[in-house]
């Protein structure tokens, strides 16, 4: 665990971590229904690509160097 001090105020980065994965979780199944739809909205299915990626990146900077990692719901 680390301390993330933002502004005044300090966080656990793994519970950061842990809601982190939780929107990227969210993230994923919107994607994969939105790729079901007949006609899915491009800029829509875009920017939920672009929210994943981001999350992603997050969650890996705030993993690295940890002992243990978010895990991830199958």
């Amino acid at each position: 665990m680390t301390i993330l001090n933002i502004g005044n105020e300090a966080f656990n980065s793994t519970e950061v971590a842990e809601k982190v994965q939780h929107d990227i979780d969210f993230l994923l199944a919107r994607i994969k229904h939105l790729q079901q739809q007949p006609s899915p909205n491009p800029i829509v299915l875009q920017t939920y690509c672009e929210m994943l990626e981001s999350r992603q990146a997050v969650l890996n900077w705030l993993v690295q160097d940890q002992p243990t990692t978010v895990s991830r719901a199958g």
